[in-house]
């Protein structure tokens, strides 16, 4: 009972939060802390019945989960709603001890976060390309051209390693692998550069908002580049700043309901595929 009721919250509060960070690219934080406080509730009840060991592990998940936020907000990596809801993440998952199978969900979650993330990010940026072609081609272009030079021995290197993939299948990877992550790299840089940056007025800043270039007035720099906080759009007010370029980052808590969804329900999904391919 108590992993279903859980599980269920969980899957609440990321449809929500999902949908809050595709429409406003921002998740409230009245749902990120009512997902921690429901979450550590929770436990305490089950608690009485179950041993106190239940709330024990929700709240070592929040303080792991709160060390990681922390570390990726502080490297401007996420916002804050993306740190906060995922310390709620961590006390509904927990941490058991001592260390068993169950332990390791909420590793398996943060990576599967990161991993599903990239994908998910990869797809957003084919879309938002397609529709800004004309802006994104041009900056792809420029991108090329700034190293002429290292294509030619890229594609030099990689007809090489053809050469030798006809003597064994290993060098096929070494041909194929490198060219594709370059080429994978220029297109998101050039996707970024052109597509995801854009002037906005001071009024229209929220706290989390991503900063793309340094604020400098009178050869005095205000701010760097970094995740904007409420005390950081104050001093801009303060300074009277009337526009900042401002990066629009993917919206990037589905990732997390995917995570949650392919954590708790993977496994048993593909046994009945398999049940189901195979009788």
């Amino acid at each position: 009972m108590l992993e279903i009721i859980l599980i269920t919250v969980a899957l609440v509060a990321l449809v929500l939060a999902s949908y809050a960070d595709l429409t406003t690219k921002e998740v409230p934080d009245w749902l990120n802390y009512a997902l921690i406080f429901a979450a550590l509730g929770i436990r305490i009840i089950f608690s009485f019945q179950l041993g106190w060991y239940i709330l024990l592990s929700g709240l070592l998940g929040l303080a792991v989960f709160f060390l990681l936020g922390l570390l990726f907000y502080r490297a401007n990596q996420w916002g804050g709603g993306d740190s906060k809801l995922l310390m709620g993440m961590g006390a509904v998952i927990g941490f058991t001890l001592p260390i068993d199978a169950s332990s390791m969900n909420l590793v398996w979650f943060f990576f599967s976060v990161l991993f599903l993330g990239s994908i998910y990010g990869l797809i957003w940026m084919m879309i938002i390309a397609i529709k800004k072609k004309e802006f994104f081609m041009v900056e792809f272009k420029k991108e090329i051209n700034k190293y002429k030079k290292f294509h030619v021995g890229l594609w030099v290197l990689s007809i090489f390693f053809i050469f030798l993939g006809l003597f064994s299948n290993f060098f096929w990877f070494l041909a194929l692998f490198p060219a594709a992550i370059y080429y994978l790299l220029l297109f998101v840089n050039a996707v970024e550069k052109n597509c995801f940056i854009s002037e906005v007025k001071i009024s229209q800043l929220s706290e989390g908002d991503w900063l793309a270039e340094k604020v400098v007035r009178n050869e005095r720099t205000l701010l760097k580049k970094k995740t904007l906080s409420r005390k950081d759009i104050d001093k801009l007010y303060q300074e009277r700043i009337a526009n900042v370029k401002i990066k629009e980052g993917i919206p990037f808590i589905p990732s997390f309901l995917f995570a949650y969804l392919l954590v708790t329900f993977g496994s048993s999904i593909f046994t009945w595929l398999m049940g189901q391919v195979f009788g």
